[in-house]
């Protein structure tokens, strides 16, 4: 009850915070609207399983390809422009959607994805870098299992509902309201007071050098190195198993999109719940938040060899959701990581690299999982995925731990 109440304290003191959080609820429910129909329209299509793991692909992929222009203009403009601008871009190649029957083409919302994701590769380092400029450094670990927490809950609420929406309504008017969900998110974005960047820069030398800086201060410090492969191998894993949802459901359940939308939301619910257990257990102690992420990665593969093995859709749905309670834990503590000890002036072109690593490791997975897919069974995919987990998870928290042991402790 004690963390509800510093939760909800939060929201519901700093405007600004609270502007941001509901703009990605808003934001991330609409994606999952576009996301579960498009997987079942792509699939049904082509009746391949590479094909529809390509939708996931090709949403993740821009983020890896513009790490170069991303991070460089988080850090040198506006970041309330970005975000708005990104958003509303968005809104217009939801709304093109609807003329995917016209053109009838599976090319045609495998472009729109990887053009949706393009906005996200802008939005996602501005938006995180921003939050520790509008939060008391006692309030970021909060904040960022919060902010971190939304695209949970809103994969919980948007997946769930978009199936079924796309099953009883339409997948038009699903893209529709995915739109909208842009617009709010511009809209609440602008309303926010604060500067989200401490400083400003001109744009002379942004571009190559200014990336080079950034690359220059990761590979000089260790924790950040090891914060950014704990986040991309636990995406080179997650981004293969989630790739094979629509086809779980389609062929070992036979429950269309509407079980693709269960899956997603029970992984959306883990991510949802996982990091605020584990904060409430850890506490706010920086050493004991960064010595727990191998542990969530552990238990992430365990529950994956569960989902392998699991009879139903029910069964499966539970284990995905304790999987990714340790997933979104792993993800949550990393970016904490990373935001307390980056420096506000490379935080933007470090959270692009993050995000870019986050995306091609998705992009190789997804592909590589839907391409296995198509000649092995998909339960002993998923328990291979578990295992690797596991092994990642132990080593990366015996190798790490010396790194986190001279932090101070965060006031409680």
């Amino acid at each position: 009850m004690t963390q509800f109440r510093t939760y909800w304290s939060l929201i519901r003191h700093n405007a600004d915070f609270r502007r941001l959080y509901l703009a990605r609820l808003v934001s991330f429910a609409g994606d999952w609207f576009l996301v579960v129909p498009l997987l079942g329209l792509v699939y049904e299509a082509t009746d391949s399983a590479l094909a529809a793991s390509a939708v996931l692909a090709a949403q993740a992929l821009p983020a890896a390809l513009l790490v170069p222009l991303t991070g460089a203009v988080s850090d040198r403009f506006d970041r309330k422009k970005i975000l708005i601008i990104s958003d509303l871009l968005r809104a217009g190649l939801a709304l093109s959607l609807l003329a995917a029957d016209v053109v009838g083409a599976v090319w045609f919302p495998l472009l729109i994805m990887l053009l949706e994701g393009a906005g996200a590769a802008f939005f996602y380092p501005a938006s995180t870098g921003a939050l520790p400029n509008v939060v008391d450094e006692q309030e970021l670990p909060v904040a960022t299992t919060l902010m971190s927490s939304a695209w949970g809950t809103m994969a919980a609420v948007g997946a769930a509902t978009g199936g079924l929406f796309a099953t009883l309504v339409s997948r038009d008017a699903a893209f529709v309201l995915n739109a909208v969900s842009f617009v709010v998110s511009a809209l609440l974005i602008a309303r926010v007071a604060q500067n989200l960047q401490a400083t400003r820069k001109p744009i002379a030398g942004a571009g190559r050098e200014s990336n080079r800086d950034a690359f220059r201060y990761i590979f000089s410090h260790v924790r950040a190195l090891a914060l950014l492969s704990s986040k991309g191998v636990h995406s080179l894993t997650s981004g293969g198993a989630v790739a094979l949802f629509a086809l779980m459901s389609i062929t070992l359940f036979e429950t269309g999109d509407a079980g693709t939308g269960a899956l997603f939301g029970a992984r959306g619910l883990g991510n949802m719940i996982g990091p605020v257990v584990a904060l409430a257990i850890v506490g706010r102690s920086s050493r004991r938040i960064l010595g727990s992420i191998g542990w969530a990665m552990t238990v992430w593969g365990v529950a994956y060899i569960l989902v392998g093995f699991s009879p139903t859709l029910l069964l499966a749905a539970a284990a995905v959701c304790v999987a990714h309670m340790g997933g979104g834990t792993q993800f949550t503590f990393s970016t904490y990581g990373l935001q307390e000890l980056m420096p506000d002036d490379v935080r933007g072109r470090i959270f692009a690299l993050d995000f870019g690593i986050d995306m091609m490791a998705i992009s190789i997975s997804a592909l590589i999982l839907g391409a296995l897919a198509q000649t092995i069974a998909i339960r002993p995919l998923l328990i291979g995925l578990g295992v690797v987990a596991i092994v990642f998870g132990l080593t990366w928290t015996v190798v790490t731990r010396p790194l986190w042991t001279d932090l101070r402790p965060v006031a409680e």
